[in-house]
């Protein structure tokens, strides 16, 4: 008895009803769901951080606020009007503020004495 291989032509063709179920598409379901389970992941990993930046940016005017309220309680100190308060305790006398003034040095300042530039060259052999 001789067996013969069938030849391409002959080969038998599987029904419709004998393929494999899904066919190229068998990984679809799989990896649509591997994906979908990634992007779930990242959603929330995404929620995360847009939680922690308005936790942060209401930190932030929560500070701004405090700096501000901050300079308010400074310049009652080291402010413009409780400087002048000192220097008039001080027995400074007050610069009035409505008008023109100027101020003056008591003597003129030092003329400096400018060297006048020059250009020199020097040459060292070794």
């Amino acid at each position: 008895m001789v067996v013969q291989t069938p030849r391409p032509w002959e080969e038998r063709r599987p029904e419709p009803e004998e393929r494999v179920a899904g066919g190229a598409f068998r990984l679809a379901l799989p990896l649509y769901l591997v994906l979908l389970l990634v992007l779930a992941a990242i959603g929330g990993a995404n929620q995360g951080l847009l939680d922690r930046q308005v936790q942060l940016t209401r930190q932030k005017e929560n500070l701004l606020a405090a700096v501000a309220r901050a300079e308010v309680r400074a310049a009652a100190v080291e402010g413009p009007l409780a400087v002048a308060r000192w220097a008039e305790q001080a027995g400074m006398v007050p610069l009035p503020e409505g008008r023109v003034t100027e101020v003056i040095a008591p003597e003129p300042a030092p003329a400096t004495h400018v060297p006048a530039g020059s250009m020199e060259l020097r040459t060292v052999w070794r």
